[in-house]
Formats: C-alpha cells, structure tokens, sequence
C-alpha cells in the first residue's frame, strides 16, 4: 500500500478500507480451497467488532471452516432509550474479491490520481491509469462496502439504532456463504446490500445465473517433422465484469483468439489467395492467461500451435493483418489491445489431429458469448447474456467453462437449449450448475420507497433499477421470500474484476451520508 493519507472521507471508512487492502482475501473456490480464502479479513472484521460498544459478540465460525455458511460473520448493536426493542436494519457486504491478474497481488499498492479535477483511488502502478495491463485490481467490490458496515457499527450518531452487520464470503465465486447460511441468523428484515457500484443508483432487482462447461475428447497426432511450435497471445484488452459490462462491446480475448485462428486456419478459412495468406495450424494448447473467474470477461488469451516451418515468417505477417482488423473493429473500446507471437521452435506436447484442431476452434466461435436478449419493456437494460470464461486442453480432453445471467427464467433456458445443441454438434458434453435464482423487483417495497425520497433529495436525477449481475440480495430474498424487504446501493466503482477497477473517492462519503439517512429514517417511521 502506498501512502497512508486519508484518500477519501469518512476517515473511518478510508482507514478500514487501506487495512483490507493489505489483507489477503480472494475468494475461495471449494475445488482448490489453497488458491485462496478470506480468513486475514474475517479475523480482521471481527477483531474490530469485539472493540465495539454495545455490540454483541460476532458469530464468528471457526477459521478453517470448509462450509462457506460457516464462513459467514453476523454482529449486533442493539438500540437504545424509544429504540431499544426495534427491529434491527441489517448491513451486508462480502469480505472477498476478484483478484487480477492473480491471487498473489496482496499487499495491494494503492494510489490515488485525479482526472478532470476528480480523485480516482485504484491499485497497481501510476502507469495503469492509462494502461490497464499494468493494474491489478483494487478490491473496493466489496471492501468498501464492508469498511462502511463497520464504520456505521462504530458511528456514535447512529448509536441509538439497532444495527444488524452481516459479512459473507465467496460472493464473487458462487455466493456460497449467502447461500448456506443458516436462516435463524439474521434477525433483521429490513436489508441494505452494500455491493452496488454507482452512486446515484438504487437497485431493487437483479438477474439469475448459473455457470455451463463444454467438455469434449480431442485426439493428438505426431508432429510433422518439418513443422514449428509458437505461442501467440491476446492481452491488453478491458475485460471486465460478466454482467454490467456485457454490453459494452468489449471483446472476449478467447473469442478473439479462436476467430483468428479460424481466418489462418487453410481447412476453414475461405481464401481466393491460393493459400497464401493461411496455413496447415495444429492447435497444440490454449489458455485464458489471467486469473480465470467465471464473472469476469476475458482479457487475455494464448495458443501454442504448431505450422510448416518454412512458412514462418508469412504467417507472422498475416498474424499482424489479422489481429489489425480484429482491432479495428473493437475501437474505441479495445484501445489497448495486442498481441505477440514467440516462436518456440518445439514441444514435447503433440499437436492436436486436423480434426480436432478445427472442431475446437469452430466451437469456440459458435459457442455464444454476450447480450442474448435486452428487456423488451426497457431496451437499455440486458436481460439473458453469457459470458465465455475459460478454456483448458489436458491430454486428450478440453473444458470450455462459463457463465449465463438471465432476470427471464424461459429465456435463460432458451439460452441453455441453444448451448446444449452446439455441444450435440461438435460431440461435446455440455453441464450446467444449479446457479442462483433471479431477485424480482417489488415495487411496493417500504425500504425501497424510503431509499427513493433519501435519493431523490441527494440526486435529482437518480435512477430505482435492476441490474443485470448477481447480488446476494437474491439469495437471501429467496431464503426470507416476502418476509425481506431489500435494496443494493454503493459508491462509484468503475471496471471491476479487472486491472482497470478503480473507486470515484467523492462518491465514499456520499454513500456513507445516504445509508445513514437511510436508517435514521426508516426509525423515524417506526
């Protein structure tokens, strides 16, 4: 972490967040626990509620629980003089994040620049302000979220109110501590996610989602002799959050990379060059070369293929031409993009058959990858995507994974349909997880109604939506039904889950004084 000033206010929220920033806190996948877990924060957040007044002792699981319910801190501060037998607000945010480019990047180094006279806070070096390829992530989703529940904890203006502070895990790769909770926990039914990223916006509604895998057998051949291995790579792209980013025509470095090969590739590309500008490729391997989240679009990708030596220095020029053109077409958005082409000369791996090589590249390509369908009552607003997320081939087996967000339970299984037809098509099993369900809006919600009037006061032109990502709130709507009455709000954080994320600092203090309105004045009308 660099510097130790108050980059932004409340003090108590800027230092609870620098703290975070130092801790070690990716989120856990179940089936490589080792890659990551969110204990330095879990311990942090509860050694700093135990110094809290007046709050009771934070159910606090044990540190190495493999159950992400168990992971799960609650906290209490009870009311006080006309409040003390009032219903508790409940407070939510998640202790863990997506870490790009990997795992490894804590202690983050954080700064802050301005533009335009606006302080931004973000992490990596002061070069990622304008290249994002040397940024990494910075963890504002949700660290501060989780800084503001614990300085409204300590906030001795508020100290009347019974508070209820509830602090997940996992969020980012399942939401499994949202989900497997246990439901006698929280006793609050007025709920206020934290997990919101524009300031000016009150969400009461999100989508669905659940992840998918392709998985197929590809068979190998020997290499030719006369052939040479080299490793081609996509990166600089923006990348970006697989659901409020899906729309932004950003382009899938995976998707990118496959359509390209496609163009090179002498058996499928359509030529009228007499094969002068594609080659006899024999895809060998090919990765996502980021940390691989299943909410996040691709930023980088790599291939290493093998083609007729003697065609070296051809192939490497109609490489340029074709990523040029790909470029081209992705402006203003992908300024940043490039690429680069090591020769390796060989590999003790085998190449994969022609066959398979052009089968995987094809599917690749047909596999759909985002907006499906926007919401017809209000075009503006995605309702079905998917996102491609990753590619692995390991021996004679390859797994495409991603993820599909829908608000439209008929259209997401439209969406499924259409994936597991491709996967009929290229002989590829396709799966599906049981995901998380969709938050429907409620209209006529009281929370929703006071956050109106706070925001409207604060922002005349503030917008009550739905948002096309997952929140908690879904889980916990689905676990409570109508008995929870929730919304999501938060400061600005823009690109998140990418080495571009970075936090408006004007808007922290703005999204303190709103949630504290909020609260005074839902005990005003109790």
């Amino acid at each position: 972490m660099s510097g130790t000033g108050d980059y932004f206010k409340p003090k108590a929220v800027c230092d609870h967040f620098l703290k975070i920033t130092t801790l070690k806190h990716p989120s856990r996948d179940e089936a490589h626990p080792e890659d990551g877990n969110e204990d330095e924060v879990r311990e942090y957040v509860a050694g700093c509620i135990d110094k809290i007044k007046n709050v009771e002792k934070p159910f606090f699981y044990e540190q190495k629980a493999t159950d992400a319910g168990k992971r799960v801190i609650v906290a209490r501060r009870k009311g006080s003089g006309v409040y003390s037998k009032a219903p508790y607000v409940t407070l939510q945010a998640h202790m863990d994040m997506v870490c790009f480019p990997k795992n490894d990047i804590f202690p983050l180094n954080v700064f802050n620049y301005d533009i335009n006279g606006e302080k931004w806070i973000k992490a990596g070096d002061r070069e990622s302000t304008t290249d994002p390829r040397r940024g990494t992530t910075l963890g504002a989703d949700d660290g501060i979220g989780v800084a503001t529940a614990l300085a409204l904890l300590e906030d001795e203006a508020l100290q009347e109110y019974p508070l209820e502070c509830f602090f997940t895990v996992q969020e980012e790769n399942d939401m499994g501590g949202a989900e497997h909770f246990d439901k006698s926990l929280l006793l609050g039914r007025k709920y206020i996610n934290l997990d919101a990223e524009n300031v000016t916006t009150i969400f009461y509604g999100c989508a669905g989602g659940c992840d998918f895998s392709f998985t197929g057998n590809v068979d190998r051949s020997e290499m030719e002799k006369d052939f040479t291995v080299l490793k081609v790579s996509l990166s600089g792209l923006r990348g970006g959050h697989s659901g409020v980013d899906i729309n932004k025509g950003r382009l899938n470095a995976i998707k990118g990379l496959a359509e390209i090969l496609i163009n090179l590739d002498e058996r499928i590309a359509c030529r009228d060059d007499g094969g002068a500008s594609s080659f006899d490729l024999r895809l060998i391997s090919m990765q996502r070369d980021e940390q691989a989240k299943m909410n996040s679009i691709p930023s980088s990708a790599s291939a290493v293929i093998a083609i007729p030596e003697a065609r070296k220095e051809s192939f490497e020029n109609c490489l340029a031409s074709q990523c040029d053109a790909l470029k081209a077409l992705y402006q203003p958005e992908e300024d940043k993009f490039g690429w680069l082409v090591c020769w390796q000369g060989a590999t003790e791996a085998e190449p994969l058959s022609l066959a398979s090589t052009d089968a995987l590249l094809c599917l690749l390509c047909r596999i759909p990858h985002g907006v499906f369908r926007m919401i017809p009552e209000n075009v503006k607003l995605v309702e079905t995507s998917s996102n491609l997320a990753n590619i692995k081939i390991r021996n004679d087996v390859a797994v495409i994974r991603g993820s599909n967000r829908s608000s439209n339970g008929a259209h997401m299984k439209a969406l499924q349909n259409i994936q597991e037809n491709i996967g009929a098509c290229f002989d590829y099993a396709v799966a599906f997880t049981d995901g998380y369900p969709a938050w429907q809006p409620n209209e006529s919600s009281s929370l929703l109604a006071i956050a109106k009037e706070v925001y409207g006061s604060k922002y005349p032109g503030y917008d009550a939506t739905v948002i096309h990502a997952g929140l908690e709130c879904s889980q916990v709507v689905d676990k409570y039904g109508s008995d929870i009455d929730c919304i999501s709000i938060g400061p600005t954080i823009v690109d998140p889950h990418s080495g571009g994320e970075r936090l408006k600092a004007s808007t922290v203090e703005q999204f303190y004084d709103a949630v504290g309105q909020i609260i005074h004045r839902i005990f005003q009308n109790v």
